[in-house]
């Protein structure tokens, strides 16, 4: 049942993580159009303060979708790790199972009193 659980939720975490991913591409896809009208401004025929403002437009634009990334990335490394820590708490439950049933199997061999016996 845990593991059903465990497959679920990475499920969902690579659908999101795959959604990221896109996003980040149409948002760089963005930031190249921004940059090339940027370019066509510096070349146009409009007047100075004209051509100014519209730069300063694109460049803040620019950034914003920037940032717009940096978020999305950071999103996508916050589940990755919560991805991994959740896979490692599966893992460690099953190796105390694992000790404990050793442990029970071979009672005299089993445990750190088991170890002391031998040696005492």
């Amino acid at each position: 049942m845990t593991i059903s659980a465990i497959s679920s939720s990475s499920a969902g975490s690579a659908s999101s993580g795959a959604g990221a991913a896109s996003r980040i591409q149409q948002l760089q896809r963005q930031i190249k159009d921004a940059t090339n009208e940027l370019k066509e401004v510096a070349n146009s025929d409009a007047d100075a303060k004209t051509k100014e403002q519209r730069a300063q437009l694109l460049q803040t634009k620019i950034q914003m979708l920037q940032a717009q990334i940096e978020a999305l990335q950071n999103q996508q490394a916050q589940q990755a790790q919560q991805a991994a820590q959740r896979g490692t708490e599966a893992v460690q439950p099953k190796q105390e199972e694992a000790v404990q049933s050793r442990s029970r199997s071979n009672p005299g061999q089993g445990g750190l009193g088991g170890l002391l016996d031998e040696y005492a």
